[in-house]
């Protein structure tokens, strides 16, 4: 019987959005209990790699793969989620954990089941305003469920908090000065960040570059454009073609020195970009990724502009130049109006959770300790009989 410790398992992965909450949750724990034990499982895809390779916690990958609706591909999802159980079972029986944290996505669902199975209390990572599948359906047993959302709490009830996004603390120890000589940047500028998060975004890339291409940019403005590692020469190629002050990244390691240097952002509406932003305030043109079936990115974002804190500007791939035309009308509008900015920072940073991390490690915690009560209490029993 293991007589001191608690042991904390987080499960998810697919997309930094749904690890770097559970890094964040992680670290807060470890400043709360730096004795508690942390492991992770991921999905065996190189972004789960490349996010937990630094995190100083063992890592299980493992078999998952997302549901389809295609039937052909119903066979291999059955034969993935049987393997996806067979590896946090094994991993499990050796770790003991008390409380399994699912991240979100098709890699947390099987860990967090497995978890309840074996007595483990089990919590949610729901930042997305829309649950997806895993999490609706893992929300209706777990004893927790932690929300960005007031709209997600509403529509989950019971155990659901609102909490907002768990975040580094690390993204705000950054000052203008030092992300300006991190990336070269001009200190008598404006920044303009672009970034598709995590695996970049064509759409948003080429639709940033058609409208450099045929406006420019407002006189003391300059670009800090971060293209994801697949469209990097392509858009390196394309700025050396454009007479505008730009600075091209494929990624940035330290995300907090971009948002240190930004007087404004175009974005993705992803759940950990838009808490980033808010919390960093930084005033935020989102440009929703289109093709999800719930267009959850596009109720967050527009949920974010009803704050006062962003605009939206849908994104069509359909009609590219339609969309670079918005862009450019809603930025160009925004970049001449250091009112408007100023008020749209204020209104971010009164709607960020900066604290999230901490607020959701209390009650993992809190968790920790019932089931470790519980556990304890049938040794006991069973050391009477």
């Amino acid at each position: 019987m293991r007589e001191t410790g608690y042991r904390i398992f987080l499960a998810g992965g697919g997309t930094g959005g749904h690890l770097y909450p559970g890094l964040a949750i992680a670290e807060a724990i470890r400043r709360l209990v730096p004795e508690a034990a942390i492991a992770f499982s991921s999905t065996r895809r190189d972004i789960d790699r490349q996010v937990l390779a630094d995190c100083g916690c063992p890592v299980t990958p493992i078999d998952a793969r997302p549901f389809r609706r295609a039937p052909w591909t119903w066979p291999g999802f059955v034969l993935s989620l049987a393997r996806s159980g067979n590896h946090p079972r094994r991993r499990f029986r050796e770790f003991c954990p008390d409380v399994v944290i699912g991240l979100g996505g098709f890699g947390s669902y099987a860990p967090v089941r497995v978890g309840q199975k074996y007595g483990a209390a089990t919590a949610v990572l729901n930042p997305d305003i829309v649950p997806g599948r895993a999490n609706r359906r893992l929300a209706r047993r777990a004893d927790r469920v932690f929300c960005q959302f007031a709209e997600t709490v509403a529509e989950l009830g019971g155990t659901a908090r609102l909490t907002g996004c768990p975040i580094r603390p690390s993204l705000f120890t950054h000052t203008r000065e030092e992300g300006l000589a991190a990336f070269g940047l001009d200190p008598a500028r404006q920044t303009l960040l672009v970034t598709g998060a995590s695996l970049g975004a064509r759409t948003v890339n080429r639709a940033v570059i058609a409208m450099l291409k045929d406006r420019g940019l407002p006189a003391g403005w300059e670009v800090l454009h971060l293209t994801g590692h697949k469209d990097y020469e392509e858009v390196a190629a394309a700025y050396r073609g454009i007479s505008v002050p730009a600075v091209v990244r494929p990624y940035a390691e330290k995300m907090g020195l971009a948002y240190a240097v930004a007087d404004l952002a175009v974005a993705r509406a992803g759940a950990s970009t838009v808490a980033e932003l808010l919390a960093a305030g930084v005033p935020t043109v989102f440009m929703p990724y289109p093709f999800h079936r719930d267009q959850h990115q596009r109720q967050q974002a527009l949920a974010v502009e009803r704050l006062g804190a962003a605009a939206v500007v849908e994104d069509c791939p359909a009609d590219p130049d339609g969309t670079w035309c918005r862009l450019a009308e809603v930025l160009g509008a925004l970049m001449k109006d250091k009112a408007r900015l100023d008020a749209m920072r204020e209104r971010a940073r009164a709607a960020g959770r900066p604290q999230a991390a901490e607020v959701i490690a209390r009650e993992i915690l809190d968790l920790a300790a019932a089931v470790t009560d519980r556990r304890h209490a049938a040794w006991a029993a069973g050391r009477e009989k």
